[in-house]
């Protein structure tokens, strides 16, 4: 992906957008593989997954001291990171982020 293809949008102090292909993941996949977690990934993608939307947290304190702890909702008192993936095949985003 380059970066004509990727657009970035501030939509609020706490919000911001990137919009793009699939790729867009890949750290995200990489880190789930790296950390063995596919399993517990798999669960709570699929577990959150509305029509289009795909969503998840990402520990804030964790990803700040380089390391990856996903949820399926925000547990920290600092708020964590929240994921939302919206797509026409939720079934293979997933799948390419998990394998």
């Amino acid at each position: 992906m380059s970066q004509d293809d990727l657009e970035i949008n501030k939509l609020n102090d706490d919000i911001l957008c990137a919009c793009g292909d699939i790729t867009l993941l890949t750290r995200i996949s990489e880190l789930i593989k790296s950390t063995d977690s596919v399993d517990l990934a798999r669960l709570i993608l699929r577990s959150n997954t509305n029509d289009d939307t795909i969503k998840f947290y990402i520990n804030k304190q964790s990803a700040y001291n380089n390391h990856f702890n996903m949820s399926d909702e925000d547990l920290s008192v600092l708020g964590d990171i929240e994921v939302e993936i919206v797509t026409d095949s939720p079934d293979d985003v997933i799948n390419w982020i998990i394998t």
